[in-house]
């Protein structure tokens, strides 16, 4: 699983999903989200030929499709992983939580506190088991797949630790549920 890349798992989302990761980002409260919004809405204006005003002016939901539609091409595909660490802080919280406090991980609302060291790979283990355990699948997954593609090293054993305790994730990704 470690050789997902972004473009790959943003592929499997659905425009839907797409969307709600691009208001996530535009709408996000977190430290990540709040640096990354000026350099973003910026290459954002510039792609779609707005000035930045007009940009900051339009409603979140118009703004979010914009940026899904520039996402979606090569022009910004670059800002896929912002999008992806940004939903999953704020739409897939009850996963992240879960997942860290699984792992006995010092944390606030899901996010680590600067003085946790990476844990070791039965740690990850138990994590990866945890929410297996308490989600959909494809929703797993998709957590799963930000892990793996934007998580950075310190999970350094979350490749091996799913690939033994989900090997379907590949699978659950393509699984689209219809209401």
């Amino acid at each position: 699983m470690s050789g997902m890349t972004v473009k790959e798992l943003w592929g499997f989302l659905t425009l839907a999903e797409k969307e709600d990761a691009c208001l996530a980002f535009l709408e996000g409260k977190d430290t990540f989200s709040r640096d990354a919004l000026p350099r973003v809405t910026q290459e954002l204006a510039g792609v779609l030929k707005f000035r930045e005003a007009f940009l900051k002016r339009l409603p979140p939901r118009e703004k979010a499709r914009h940026l899904r539609r520039m996402a979606d091409s090569p022009t910004l595909r670059h800002v896929c992983d912002d999008l992806l660490r940004s939903w999953v802080v704020s739409r897939k919280n009850p996963m992240l939580v879960c997942f860290v406090e699984a792992q006995g991980l010092k944390h606030t609302d899901g996010i680590l506190d600067d003085s946790v060291t990476a844990p070791s790979l039965d740690s990850v283990k138990k994590g990866v088991r945890a929410v297996r355990d308490q989600f959909p699948p494809r929703e797993v997954a998709l957590y799963m797949g930000v892990m793996l593609t934007v998580g950075g090293d310190f999970w350094t054993g979350l490749a091996e630790a799913v690939d033994s305790e989900f090997p379907a994730m590949k699978a659950s990704l393509a699984v689209v549920d219809h209401p």
